[in-house]
Parts: C-alpha cells; structure tokens; sequence
C-alpha cells in the first residue's frame, strides 16, 4: 500500500462522480433544505432568553447526520460491485496497485463527497455562533465526531459492495445495518428496560403523600371547593421520606444507546441550556439526546431523589442523578465502537479484493 496508490484511485473516483451533473443538483438541493430549516429554526424561537442559536446548533446537526446518513451509503454501497459489474474493477486490480490502494482510495473519495455535504452546512452552525446558546469548542468538536461517524457509514458501505455481486443488495444490507444502530438500539434498550424493572424502596425529597390526604378540601353542596379549606403545599413543607417505587436500573443496559450515530454526535458536544429556564429550551433535540443518554448510564445511584417542585423557601439537595450524570459522557464508547467498526469494514473490503481470487459467487464478471 502506498499514499500514492490511495490518492489515484481517490482522484479517479473524485472525477468520475464530477462528470455526474447530478451531484451539483444534489449539493443545491441539501444547502436549500438545510438552510429552510435553519431559518424556520431561527424563527420558531427567536428568544434572546431561550438562544435560538441553540436550537439552530441542534437542528442543523440533527439533519446533517440524518441526511447524510442516508446519502453517504449510496457513495459506497455500490463502489466495488458496480466497478466489477461494468468490468472496470479487474483493470485496476491488473496494474500496481494493491487491494489497500483501491479499498482505502474509494473510502477516502466518499468521504471527501460527504465532507462536502458538511461544508456546506457550516455557514448555518456560524450563525448559530453568532445567535448564541453555543460556543466554537462545541462546534468544532461536533463536526470532527460528525466527520468520524460518516467515515464509518462510508467504510460500512464499501464492505457490503465488496460482500455482494449485485448492487441492490450492498445497498440494501447497508442501510438495514444503519436502521438496526439508529432504530435498533433505542427499540432493544426500551425492551430491555422491562427486564431491569424492580420494586424497591427509594429515599425522596418533596411532599409526603400524607400532607395531601391531610389538607384535602372542604366541598359545598355543588361539589366546588370551599375557600380557604386548602393548604397549598410550600417547599417548607419537603421532607426526606422513604416511598415504594418502581425503579428501573438503567446503567445495566445504557450499553446500548451509544451504539447509535446520533447518541454519539448529541452527546460529543451537546448545546447549552437556556439562560432562564422560565422560557423553555426550545426544540434542542441533541442536547435532550445527551442528557437522556448521561442519565440512563448513571442509573438508580441510590440517594436522595429532589422532587421538590412547589415553590416556597426551603433548600433542597442536589439531585444525585443529575449531579453523576453531567460527568458521565458516553460518547467516547460509541465512538470507540463506531471506529473499531468502521476498521474491522474496511478490512473485511480489504480482503475482498485481494488477488489472485479463488472464489467468486455465481454470475460475478471479472473483465
């Protein structure tokens, strides 16, 4: 293998996608949609209090990987079955080059394509810099996971073409094998919550069951409330008490979630949260993807629960659940599994491709 040999055949894939007028259409139609939803984004919540910019950060994200993650299979799912099938993969493999060469040449072409797609999108993450909500850091750290992610869509896609002879198939297996880790892990971990289910005794801050029964109202013949009869409970009314609950101990099983694209991207750098939390956190889809996937790994940690919503004086304790799950990434797992993927794809492709073959399956061309 040698970067010279990678690089030819990354060029010769790079200009015979550019003959294809259609990419151009391609690249306008995604720039035009990412830029309708970034403004729809800017619009719905154009809140100095509530940052839209975070809003805009979260969505632009959000749709570069769903998009692209259904656009990037089709640069490599039919890379080395459709070459073999037009004859023109034996003619690269009779020259110098080796199987790397080829395998590591058309990877690095597909990413370079969906790299674009990322570029053009970035005039939409600086605008919601500008907004606020989110800072360069974050930014910079997501479009790095994002372009890691799609590298390892790409490699996925190259190892099915190299897997089958026909190019419907690759493309088929590839996107069944992205729907089972975007679908797949949140189905199985929400079917697996049912067998992590226990009845245990839990140790709550808030208002006891019994103030409620004790407090209830004085009703009138017509069944209206009588005034004053009621006390509303105050949080100098929150008390530790012990409750039965049904607790589900998620960090048996939170495994799962960063095995999906999309927990690995919202977690890496997740948007912030609103200054005043009077005003909501608007649509922030990746932020709320971070912290449901940080909470699920901390699980039932096992103190004091804060469900001390009234308002009224009183300190209440820091909720141990959220305190654990603000250090709990979970990021660097998937990603670590993503790449170990993504490496193990591209050496199965690698394989594929070496000469002389043995065996081919039936109605494969060589020249």
């Amino acid at each position: 293998m040698s970067w010279h040999g990678v690089t030819t055949v990354a060029r010769l894939e790079l200009r015979q996608r550019a003959r294809a007028s259609k990419w151009v259409v391609v690249l306008g139609i995604w720039f035009a949609v990412v830029a309708l939803v970034s403004v729809l984004s800017y619009l719905a919540l154009n809140d100095p209090d509530a940052r839209s910019g975070a809003a805009m950060y979260d969505v632009v994200i959000f749709f570069v990987l769903g998009l692209g993650m259904l656009i990037v299979p089709s640069l490599t799912a039919t890379s080395i079955n459709g070459d073999r099938e037009h004859g023109v993969l034996a003619t690269l493999q009779t020259t110098l080059l080796t199987s790397a060469d080829i395998v590591l040449g058309k990877l690095l072409a597909a990413w370079a394509i969906s790299g674009a797609f990322l570029v053009t999108a970035l005039p939409f993450l600086a605008w919601a810099w500008v907004e606020g909500g989110v800072s360069v850091g974050r930014i910079i750290l997501s479009v790095l996971v994002l372009m890691l992610v799609l590298a390892v869509v790409c490699a996925l896609g190259l190892m099915f073409s190299s897997l089958t002879a026909r190019p419907v198939g690759s493309a088929v297996l590839t996107y069944l094998a992205l729907g089972a880790l975007v679908f797949g892990t949140v189905i199985g971990f929400g079917l697996s919550a049912f067998l992590v289910n226990d009845r245990e005794t839990v140790r709550v801050f808030g208002v006891p069951d019994d103030f409620y029964n004790q407090n209830q109202p004085t009703y009138d013949a017509n069944g209206n409330p009588v005034p004053g009869t009621e006390r509303v409970a105050t949080r100098a009314d929150c008390v530790e008490h012990d409750q039965v609950r049904d607790v589900t101990h998620t960090e048996r099983i939170w495994w799962m979630l960063p095995l999906n694209p999309f927990v690995v991207v919202a977690d890496a750098a997740p948007s912030e949260p609103p200054r005043n939390v009077d005003t909501g956190a608007g649509f922030t889809p990746m932020r709320w993807i971070s912290e449901g996937s940080r909470v699920a790994r901390v699980g039932e940690t096992g103190g004091v629960r804060q469900e001390c919503w009234v308002e009224g004086p009183a300190d209440a304790p820091l909720d141990p659940t959220e305190a654990a799950a603000k250090g709990a990434a979970v990021w660097p797992f998937g990603l670590a599994f993503l790449l170990l993927a993504g490496g193990g794809a591209t050496a199965i492709a690698n394989r594929r491709l070496r000469t002389p073959i043995r065996r081919l399956p039936n109605g494969t061309r060589i020249a």
